[in-house]
């Protein structure tokens, strides 16, 4: 009898470890069922903390862009209005330049001197018949003279320090050069496109400055249209001493001693 008592009791200790332990481990399993949710739930909230900062980026990364398309854009918009300005000022001046040179257009008597780099030259006209004075700069006491005759293609040459003369041989004379604005029309669009064109004051007078390039610009009188400078890289020249309807006669040259050559060949000089 002790002994199954004592064997009950103890059985009775054992059952009840084991339902203490199965209680615990209930709990426990609780307890970490109750904690999933919340990792889950941390885990939908970070997600939802960083989805708003990745828009963020975006949304700033796209502004940036746009911001920098929109000033490209501005920037040519503006480029655009100032070559526009350009054209339309180009436009206004030379058309002044023009109608302040037609007075010269049917002009045909007159004188003017020019200094080049090699030598200075003075020019007459009347009608169709021109003579070209020169006088070398690099060379003491050489001259040129150059006589034609648009109407019978006549020209003469002549060498005075050597007393040689040519024949209807070298060339024949086209003297337009300060009163080339005067028939300029056709040339007129390019010219408005790509001419820059600043004032200057040249030999006491008001000018407009042609500038067709770096190395290439022309001295126009505001009050005439008149070209008086030309600046280049090959042949700068000044212009002088411009005058109108004071020609009565333009002479051969004298060939008296001099030994003469005739020839058939007629070329063009443009001055």
């Amino acid at each position: 009898m002790g002994e199954n008592e004592e064997e009950k009791n103890v059985n009775a200790e054992n059952e009840a470890k084991t339902q203490e332990t199965n209680v615990e481990s209930k709990q426990e399993a609780t307890q970490n069922v109750a904690k999933e949710p919340k990792t889950q739930e941390s885990n939908v909230t970070t997600e939802k903390k960083e989805e708003p900062n990745f828009k963020k980026v975006e949304t700033k990364t796209k502004k940036s862009k746009h911001r920098v398309i929109k000033a490209i854009l501005i920037l040519i918009l503006i480029l655009i209005i100032a070559y526009f300005v350009l054209v339309m000022r180009n436009y206004f001046i030379l058309s002044k330049i023009v109608e302040k040179a037609s007075a010269y257009k049917d002009v045909t008597n007159y004188t003017y001197h020019a200094t080049a780099e090699l030598g200075e030259y003075t020019i007459y006209r009347k009608d169709n018949i021109i003579r070209f004075d020169q006088k070398s700069l690099d060379v003491e006491n050489t001259e040129l003279i150059i006589w034609s005759d648009e109407d019978t293609k006549e020209n003469i040459t002549a060498f005075p320090n050597e007393k040689v003369a040519i024949r209807n041989g070298l060339s024949m004379v086209q003297a337009t050069l300060p009163f080339e604005f005067a028939n300029i029309n056709d040339q007129m669009t390019g010219m408005i496109l790509y001419t820059w064109i600043y004032t200057d004051e040249y030999d006491g007078k008001e000018c407009y400055v042609l500038c067709f390039s770096s190395d290439f610009k022309k001295w126009v009188e505001k009050d005439t249209g008149l070209v008086v400078k030309i600046e280049s890289s090959s042949v700068p020249t000044e212009i002088t001493n411009i005058e109108v309807n004071n020609v009565d006669e333009v002479y051969k040259p004298d060939l008296t001693g001099y030994k003469i050559t005739d020839n058939t060949q007629v070329d063009t000089i443009t001055e």
